[in-house]
Formats: C-alpha cells, sequence, structure tokens
C-alpha cells in the first residue's frame, strides 16, 4: 500500500512488501479454513431448510461468497465506471470457467475423483442461456434499468428451474453412472 505525499508527489510504503506477503497468506488460510466450514455444513443445511443440494450449491452459496463482487460492481455502477464495472462481473465468470472448473477436473482426476465437467439437459440449457444473454448485451454497447431488470429475471428463472430441478447424489459422478447404466442395458 502507498500513500501520496500533498507537496513532492511521492509515494511513501505503508506496508512492506514482506508484510503484505504474510498478510495475503494469513487471509488466504482463514477463507480457506472458512470455505471447508462451509462445505461442511451444506448438507446439514440443506436438510434442515428442505431445500436440494443442487439449489444450495448453485444459487444460495454462490450469490453469498460473490456478495462483495457485487458490491463492487454496484458501486462502480452507481459512478458511472460501466467499463470497471463489466470488467469485474464478466472476469469472475470467464476466470471460473477457464481456471476453476478444468481445475478443479484435473485436480479431481490427480486424487483419484472422478470430478467430470458432464452436464445434463437443463444445466447446458442455464449455460447456454446465460452466455447468449451476457453476449447480446455486450454486443449492444450500452445499458440501462431494463437491461438490469432483464438479468434478474434470468437469474430468477434459473434459480427457479434449480428450486424445482430433479435431486442428484452429489456423492457420486453422474458420467459413471450414465455408463454404468448404458452398460447394464446393453448386456
Amino acid at each position: 500500500m502507498t500513500s501520496d505525499d500533498d507537496e513532492g508527489g511521492e509515494s511513501i510504503a505503508l506496508m512492506s512488501f514482506r508484510c503484505g506477503l504474510l498478510w495475503l497468506f494469513a487471509v488466504t488460510v482463514c477463507v480457506s479454513a472458512m470455505s471447508d466450514i462451509l462445505v461442511d455444513t451444506i448438507d446439514g443445511f440443506a436438510q434442515s431448510y428442505g431445500i436440494s443440494e443442487v439449489f444450495t450449491s448453485i444459487v444460495i452459496i454462490p450469490y453469498f461468497s460473490n456478495i462483495a463482487e457485487q458490491v463492487s460492481a454496484v458501486i462502480f455502477a452507481y459512478k458511472n465506471e460501466m467499463d470497471l464495472c463489466i470488467g469485474i462481473t464478466v472476469g469472475s465468470s470467464i476466470q471460473v470457467a477457464l481456471f476453476v472448473m478444468p481445475g478443479c477436473v484435473l485436480i479431481g482426476w490427480v486424487v483419484d475423483r472422478a470430478m467430470s465437467m458432464y452436464l445434463k439437459g437443463f444445466e447446458t440449457c442455464c449455460l447456454v442461456l446465460a452466455v447468449l444473454c451476457v453476449a447480446a448485451v455486450l454486443q449492444g454497447g450500452t445499458t440501462n434499468w431494463l437491461v438490469g431488470t432483464f438479468f434478474m429475471g434470468v437469474y430468477f428463472m434459473i434459480a427457479a428451474g434449480f428450486w424445482y430441478h430433479e435431486l442428484e447424489d452429489l456423492s457420486r459422478d453422474a458420467e459413471t453412472l450414465v455408463h454404468s447404466n448404458s452398460t447394464n442395458d446393453g448386456g
């Protein structure tokens, strides 16, 4: 962190590089511990409130885990800094799609846990719908309140779809189940 002097415009370091790295490591460890606690309590939360694990892990947890990002996007949109607002929101989605999901598959492969990116029809349709909506708005180049209402409507439709979505056994790999069922039917 730096602070600018009023007279000379020089930057004075408020924290050393080593101290910054130490704080970054400490915060990362704390966030990792809290994430483990959150993942361990999903089953109990879903059962006590009568909510499916799928809805909890696709709608509730991402909403609350990205609250700081959402607040930042709203603040920058209020200040009419739309490039930064779009960079925050779309950049995060691209990061998840291009790094987190394939990274989870590779880590699952290393630890011998089947974690494929196998999506059923409903999940695929939701993904395609979201990508097409964002692409259509980005191609237009301008937004207004109606676009925000449109995105909120799409979000609520997808959330409602996952609320009524069939329950899945998240402890087993869906692709393995499909292959075992097709093997049993054919033989």
